[in-house]
């Protein structure tokens, strides 16, 4: 097959199972890996669905800039989206996400605004929604697709990723968690799901310096693309039947233990969604399932503690 652009070949990513870092007794843990998507990571399906719907709905023109606060792979997603389709793209991030993040966005051509994170993720992620309304203030042309309250966000994730997670899976899901971004992920594959298993069990997981769900303190952490401090308006708070919390630690080392045990190559957040996936896989005991997502690859990391000796 002859794809006609890079998008088209999105999606369709592998669920894996885990073998070496599951326990006997537990439920079977299924992967589903997003670094092996087109852009590395997830959101290259949400940056997509929330630029074509904006075309689709005329909100978008060739003169159109798209300007994006992100923590990160958001941001890489709308920069790849922007050079197939010829927008100027323009991505605010907190200065404290990896230097990958930032040349990655730079090298699909998009320009990057980096804000400082003095240690309240939260206050930074606003900062950067506050000037990313104030470039569309002053400029008619900027268009801020808005992923932490635009409903083709979820939508990306019910009508595709979701459906992709049942074809994959022969029997019964039992158990499905998720890290807390801009809660597309959570809600809209947790919808899709749930539909499907009513009395299935889905856990909202979160940074440990960052558990805003959970009534913590916000500080800064190291699991980038999730707990950026903020409840997103998108996100479905009935979906979830109880919040992990994880440290940076776990989801380190977690992740670490995903490339030498198992063989796969993902990020940080990957750590944080497979030590919550582990945990529920022992509470639900052997005979049952639960799935994850791997949000992105590890390549982006390289400066960050995840490739520390």
């Amino acid at each position: 097959m002859v794809y006609d652009n890079i998008i088209d070949a999105m999606g369709h990513t592998p669920m894996i199972k885990l073998n070496r870092m599951n326990k006997p007794g537990n439920a079977e843990v299924l992967v589903k890996f997003e670094g092996l998507n087109v852009g590395g990571s997830i959101k290259t399906r949400t940056a997509y669905n929330m630029i074509l719907h904006a075309e689709m709905e005329g909100k978008i023109t060739k003169d159109t800039i798209i300007v994006e606060p992100t923590s990160g792979n958001q941001g890489i997603g709308l920069a790849l989206v922007g050079a197939v389709r010829g927008y100027k793209t323009i991505i605010i991030m907190p200065d404290s996400v990896s230097e990958e993040r930032r040349k990655l966005v730079k090298h699909y051509g998009a320009e990057v605004i980096l804000i400082h994170d003095d240690g309240d993720i939260g206050r930074c992620i606003q900062e950067c929604l506050d000037t990313a309304l104030r470039m569309a203030e002053e400029d008619k042309n900027v268009f801020v697709p808005q992923q932490f309250a635009n409903v083709n966000n979820i939508y990306a994730h019910k009508y595709h990723t979701a459906l992709e997670i049942l074809e994959q899976t022969a029997g019964k899901i039992d158990g499905f968690c998720s890290g807390i971004g801009t809660g597309g992920t959570i809600t809209g594959i947790g919808e899709t799901l749930k539909s499907q298993y009513p009395d299935m069990v889905v856990w909202a997981v979160e940074p440990e310096n960052a558990a805003i769900l959970a009534g913590g303190n916000i500080g800064t952490h190291l699991q980038m693309g999730i707990g950026d401090g903020i409840i997103p308006d998108i996100l479905n708070q009935n979906i979830y039947d109880d919040i992990y919390i994880v440290t940076d630690e776990e989801a380190i080392q977690t992740a670490k233990d995903l490339a030498s045990k198992e063989g796969i190559m993902c990020g940080i957040s990957s750590g944080t969604n497979v030590a919550a996936a582990l945990k529920l896989a022992e509470k639900l005991g052997a005979g049952k399932t639960v799935v994850t997502i791997l949000p992105d690859t590890a390549e982006r990391y390289f400066s960050t503690p995840l490739f520390d000796d």
